[in-house]
C-alpha cells in the first residue's frame, strides 16, 4: 500500500464579501455583514454545494450552504451555553430555557403558532440541550422559508416567557427525566458526577425536574429562566447555518434581515474551568449495578485536553490502533479468551470542558466479569507495547490516508443534520475545515502522541464495573439504582503490571483492503434496476447509478428462508446463530470498516440471512463470496452458543424495561406479524441448544432463495462471475423456494383488538392504531398529508396545553401497503384508560378542524409532502433507498416513488377529507389498540 508523505487538500469554494439588507421593521438602517477576509472552505471533490462563512454586524457568526437541489431549506442556531451552565440554584435551567423559548414571540404570540406554522406546511422542528451549548433547527419546504425564519429569528430577538407555561413546561421537562431516569447510560452520567469533582456542574442533575426545578426562597424560575436568557442568549455567542436551493448572496441577505437584529450583548460565557476529575477522585473502583442486564468494564484514564492539537490527531491515531481487532490486538485477545464479547475505544478529552478521559469500553462475558484483573492487565500490556513501538509514522500515515481518501470520496449529507452538526461544530472548528477536519493532519508528531499515553498510565486510572453481581451502597441522586466507590490500592497497581508483562501482544498490520482508486471507469448502462440472473433459485438485480457511480456501491445479498418461522425454538435459534456468525466476523468487518467498506450481518423474514456491503465498491464481489463460505464453514462451539444465547436472553429482558412508548411501538409490529412477543421468545429461548442451532443452519442453507442486489459501481459480467461462485459454495441438493416474507394478520374493518399488559416502568403507554383492511397507496399517502394537520394540533393541545405527557405523537405509514394511521402517548400523570378517553375525543373533535380546512392549507402541506419525494438524492445511498425499499416489497416496477409523485399531484383537499372520515373517525377500519400500564 502507498502511503502518502504529505497530505494537501486544494479544493476550495470561493466566498466574497457581501453586503446584506435588512428587514424594515427590525432594523433601522443597513448595516453591511462583517467579513474580514474570505474564508475558503475546504470540500469534497463530490461536494457539489456552495459554502460561505461571515459574521453579521452583530457578531453573529454564519454559514452558508447552497444547495440547488434541495426540496427544502433548513436552519440551524447554536447557542454556547448547555447545562454545564446551570446555576446551582436551579438545576436543569438551561433545558428548561430551551422548552419555554418558543412559546411564544411578541411578534408571534400564539404558543403553538411556529410549530404549526413549520408541521403544516410539510416541515419539521426539534432542538437539544447539550453539555456546553443548546441547538434550535427546523427545516420546511424552500416556498415557506421566509416565513419560517421571521418566526424562528423572533425567538431569539422577543420571546415571551409567558408566566402561564412555567408549570406547563415544569411538567414537561419531568415528564422527560421520567423517561430517563432508569436509563443505565443517563445513570452512569450521574455516577460519574457523583464520583467526580464535587464542584464540577456535573455533579448535578442536568435535565431537570418538577424537584429542582422551582420557586425557591432566594430564587424564583420564571426570573432565572429570564436572567438566563438575557445573559447567555448574546449574538456574539450564536452560530447559524441557513442551508437551501437559494445562492449564497441571497442566503446572506436572509441571515442579515431576520438575525442582524439579534441582540449582542458582549457577554462572553465563561469557560468550565474546574476539572471533573481530581487527584482525590483518580484512581478508584466504580461500582453500579444496572436497571438492565448489562456486563461491562470502563477502564478509564484521565486526560488533560488538547482539543487545541486536533491538527496532530493524536487521540485518533491511539485509537487507531487501540481498537484494532487484528490478531494479537487488545481486541482480538479479549475475544480470543472467551472474556470479552467487543470491545472499543472513546476519547473525550474535552468531556468536563479542561479535562476529560480515554476509555476503554469492554462487553464482559460471565468469565470475563470473574477476571477483570486480566482484562486491565492485557490492556496495560497493550498500551505499553504501543508506548515502545506503536509511535510510527508508518501507522500515521496510512490512518491519514484513510482519512483523506473518505472525505474526497464523501457525498453530500441530510441537508438538515448537516447543518445542526455544523453549527456545532463552529464553536471549536475554524471555518475553513469545517467539512474536512477529520482530514486534516499536521506533520506526525510523536511528541504529541506521547503526551497522551504518558496519561495512559494505572496511576492516573479509574475502572468502572457495570454489572449484577457488584454490591452497591449508595444512592444515586435523582435516578434510580445505587452505586459505590472503593479506592485501587497499590497491591492493586503492581498485580495489573505484573501480570501485563507476561500478555503478550502484537500491533496490527497494513490493512490489505485498502485501496485509493477514484474511479473504477464503469460505464453507466443499467439506469434503472435490472434482473440480471434468474436461476438456480437465485434472483439477481443490478442498477448503475446515474449520478454517484464512482467507485461506491451498495450491495445486498439475502439467504431468504422461511425456516425461523416454523415455530419459537426455531425464531431463536436464527437469531441466537445469526449473532454467533457476526461475532465470528468482528475482525474481517473492523478491517473493512476501515478501508472504507461497511459490513452488516442482519436479520431478515423468516431466519433469513442478510448481508449488507456499502462503501467502495471494487472488492464487494469478493467480500461477499467470503461472507458465504464463511457462513458454510461456520461450526459454532458449545461455548459461543451459551454465551450467545444468555446475551440474547438478557437483550430479551432488557426491553421489557425500555419506556413504555418504545414497548408499544415494538408490539405493533409483533401484533401485526401475529409474531412471537419478547415474552413468548423469552419462553421459547429456554428450549432452544446447541443441535436445534446447528438445525437452523442446516436448514437455512438447504432450504432458500438466494436474493442479489447491487447498485453503484459493478460490472455485470463481474457479477454474473460471482453469482456462480455462490452457487457453487451453496449445497448442490438445497432445496429452491419461492421468495419468502411473512403475512400480516388478517384485517376486518369493523373489527377492534385490545392488547393490555403491565410493564416495569412509572409511566403508562397507549397507541391505537387504524388499520385499513386493503392496499392502497392513495389512501397511505391521504393520511401522511392529513398528520401534517392532526400531529401538531395533537402535540399543542395533549402535550403543550394539557401535559397528559412528554412523549406525544402521530403518525402515518404503511405495512405492506396497508395504511396505517396511529396515536401514542406517554404518561407519569395520567393512566391508560384517561389517555384512551382523551385520545378518542380529540380524533372526534378533529372531524370539524378537517372539514374546514382551506384548498390553501391543502395545497401546502400536500406540497410539503411532495418536495419529500422531489428531493434529488445526495448521494449514492439516497439513490438506491427507494429502489432497495421496492425490492424488499417484491415491487419489481421500482416505481414507487414515481407512482407516490404522481398520486400526490393528483390528490384533492375531498381526497382526505373522506378519507379522515372513512379510516378515523368512520368503521372503514379494523382498531388496533395497545395499552400498556406502569407498575412501579
Amino acid at each position: 500500500m502507498t502511503l502518502h508523505n504529505k497530505l494537501i487538500i486544494t479544493i476550495t469554494c470561493l466566498c466574497s464579501l457581501i453586503v446584506g439588507c435588512n428587514s424594515t421593521n427590525k432594523v433601522a438602517e443597513i448595516k453591511p455583514v462583517i467579513n474580514n477576509k474570505p474564508v475558503e472552505i475546504v470540500k469534497s471533490p463530490r461536494d457539489d454545494r456552495e459554502y460561505q462563512y461571515l459574521v453579521l454586524n452583530n457578531q453573529l457568526k454564519v454559514l452558508l450552504i447552497s444547495d440547488p437541489q434541495t426540496e427544502q431549506s433548513v436552519a440551524s442556531l447554536a447557542v454556547g451555553v448547555g447545562s454545564y451552565h446551570n446555576p446551582k440554584s436551579q438545576p436543569g435551567l438551561a433545558h428548561f430555557v430551551e422548552h419555554m423559548l418558543f412559546l411564544g414571540s411578541e411578534k408571534y404570540p400564539e404558543p403553538s403558532g411556529y410549530f404549526n406554522f413549520i408541521e403544516t406546511k410539510g416541515g419539521s422542528s426539534n432542538a437539544y440541550t447539550a453539555k456546553d451549548h443548546t441547538n434550535y433547527y427546523f427545516s420546511i419546504p424552500n416556498e415557506h422559508y421566509q416565513g419560517a425564519l421571521d418566526r424562528f429569528a423572533d425567538y431569539f430577538i422577543s420571546p415571551l416567557f409567558d408566566p402561564v407555561y412555567v408549570d406547563k413546561e415544569r411538567t414537561a421537562v419531568d415528564n422527560e427525566w421520567t423517561r430517563r431516569k432508569s436509563h443505565d447510560g443517563v445513570i452512569i452520567q450521574r455516577v460519574r458526577g457523583h464520583t467526580g469533582n464535587p464542584e464540577h456542574p456535573l455533579s448535578q442533575i442536568s435535565v431537570g425536574n418538577l424537584q429542582t426545578l422551582t420557586d425557591k426562597a432566594d430564587s424564583k424560575l420564571l426570573d432565572e429562566a429570564v436572567g438566563f436568557y438575557k445573559k447567555h442568549y448574546s449574538a456574539n455567542q450564536m452560530n447559524l447555518v441557513l442551508a437551501g436551493p437559494q445562492n449564497l448572496a441571497e442566503l446572506a441577505r436572509l441571515a442579515n434581515e431576520y438575525f442582524a437584529a439579534i441582540k449582542n450583548t458582549q457577554v462572553k460565557t465563561d469557560k468550565i474551568s474546574v476539572p471533573g476529575i481530581t487527584a482525590d477522585t483518580l484512581n478508584q473502583h466504580i461500582y453500579y449495578q444496572p436497571q438492565q442486564t448489562h456486563k461491562l468494564l470502563f477502564i478509564e484514564f484521565a486526560l488533560k485536553d488538547n482539543s487545541a492539537d486536533w491538527q496532530y490527531q493524536a487521540n485518533r491515531y491511539l485509537s487507531y490502533i487501540l481498537s484494532s481487532e487484528e490478531p494479537g490486538t487488545l481486541g482480538e485477545y479479549l475475544r480470543k479468551q472467551n472474556l470479552a464479547i467487543s470491545s472499543s475505544v472513546q476519547f473525550a478529552p474535552d468531556y468536563y470542558g479542561k479535562d476529560g478521559f480515554v476509555q476503554i469500553h469492554v462487553s464482559l462475558t460471565d468469565e470475563g466479569i470473574n477476571k477483570t484483573d486480566q482484562i486491565i492487565a492485557a490492556t496495560l500490556s497493550y498500551i505499553n507495547l504501543i508506548k515502545q513501538q506503536g509511535v510510527s509514522e508508518q501507522y500515521y500515515q496510512e490512518l491519514a490516508a484513510m482519512a483523506v481518501d473518505e472525505f474526497n470520496n464523501g457525498a453530500k449529507g441530510n441537508l438538515m443534520h448537516s447543518a445542526t452538526n455544523l453549527s456545532a461544530a463552529l464553536f471549536d472548528t475554524p471555518a475553513e475545515n469545517l467539512l474536512n477536519r477529520a482530514a486534516v493532519f499536521a506533520d506526525f508528531n510523536a511528541d504529541k502522541i506521547n503526551q497522551v499515553l504518558a496519561q495512559m498510565s494505572v496511576k492516573n486510572m479509574r475502572v468502572w464495573h457495570v454489572y449484577p453481581q457488584v454490591e452497591v451502597n449508595q444512592p444515586i441522586d435523582h435516578y434510580n439504582g445505587q452505586y459505590a466507590v472503593k479506592a485501587i490500592t497499590a497491591d492493586e497497581q503492581n498485580k495489573w503490571q505484573n501480570a501485563s508483562q507476561n500478555i503478550a501482544m502484537q500491533l496490527p498490520k497494513t490493512n490489505e483492503l485498502f485501496d485509493t482508486q477514484k474511479d473504477l471507469g464503469i460505464t453507466v448502462e443499467l439506469t434503472k434496476p435490472t434482473q440480471v440472473y434468474h436461476q438456480d433459485g437465485i434472483e439477481a438485480w443490478l442498477s448503475h447509478s446515474p449520478n454517484y457511480q464512482h467507485n461506491q456501491g451498495w450491495l445486498e445479498l439475502i439467504i431468504n428462508t422461511d425456516v425461523g418461522d416454523w415455530d419459537g425454538q426455531y425464531k431463536v435459534a436464527s437469531r441466537v446463530f445469526l449473532n454467533m456468525f457476526e461475532q465470528d466476523l468482528i475482525a474481517l468487518r473492523d478491517k473493512a470498516a476501515r478501508a472504507g467498506i461497511n459490513i452488516y450481518i442482519e436479520p431478515y423474514w423468516g431466519g433469513s440471512m442478510r448481508f449488507k456491503i456499502q462503501g467502495k465498491s471494487a472488492k464487494h464481489l469478493l467480500l461477499a463470496q467470503q461472507l458465504l463460505q464463511a457462513l458454510v464453514d461456520f461450526k459454532p462451539t458449545k461455548q459461543e452458543f451459551e454465551q450467545a444465547l444468555t446475551k440474547y436472553q438478557e437483550e430479551l429482558a432488557n426491553k421489557a424495561l425500555d419506556t413504555p412508548a418504545e414497548q408499544a411501538q415494538r408490539l405493533l409490529t409483533q401484533l401485526m406479524y401475529t409474531a412471537l412477543t419478547d415474552d413468548q421468545l423469552l419462553q421459547a429461548s429456554k428450549y432452544v441448544n446447541l443441535a436445534v442451532v446447528n438445525k437452523f443452519k442446516q436448514q437455512l442453507l438447504n432450504r432458500n432463495k438466494v436474493l442479489i442486489f447491487a447498485y453503484g459501481a459493478y460490472r455485470q459480467h463481474e457479477l454474473l462471475s460471482a453469482i456462480n461462485t455462490y452457487a457453487s459454495i451453496l449445497p448442490a441438493e438445497r432445496k429452491r423456494i419461492d421468495r419468502y416474507k411473512k403475512p400480516l394478520m388478517d384485517i376486518h374493518a369493523g373489527e377492534q383488538l385490545n392488547f393490555a399488559h403491565k410493564v416495569k416502568h412509572t409511566d403508562h403507554a397507549v397507541l391505537d392504531a387504524f388499520i385499513a383492511p386493503r392496499e392502497s397507496l392513495k389512501d397511505s399517502l391521504s393520511l401522511k398529508v392529513l398528520n401534517n394537520f392532526y400531529h401538531s394540533e395533537f402535540f399543542a393541545q395533549l402535550r403543550t396545553e394539557e401535559q397528559l405527557g412528554y412523549q406525544v405523537s402521530s403518525m402515518a405509514f404503511d405495512y405492506q401497503l396497508k395504511p396505517i394511521f396511529a396515536m401514542l402517548v406517554q404518561s407519569n400523570n395520567t393512566d391508560y384508560k384517561a389517555l384512551k378517553k382523551r385520545m378518542d375525543t380529540f380524533r372526534k373533535d378533529f372531524a370539524v378542524k378537517v372539514s374546514q380546512l382551506t384548498q390553501a392549507e391543502f395545497e401546502q402541506a400536500r406540497d410539503g409532502l411532495l418536495s419529500y419525494y422531489q428531493q434529488a438524492p445526495n448521494n449514492l445511498y439516497d439513490e438506491a433507498g427507494s429502489y432497495i425499499y421496492d425490492f424488499f416489497d417484491n415491487q419489481t416496477q421500482f416505481d414507487s416513488k414515481e407512482r407516490s409523485i404522481e398520486l400526490l399531484q393528483q390528490l384533492t383537499l375531498q381526497d382526505i377529507q373522506q378519507q379522515y372520515q372513512n379510516m378515523i373517525v368512520g368503521k372503514k377500519h379494523m382498531e388496533l389498540l395497545i395499552q400498556l400500564r406502569g407498575s412501579q
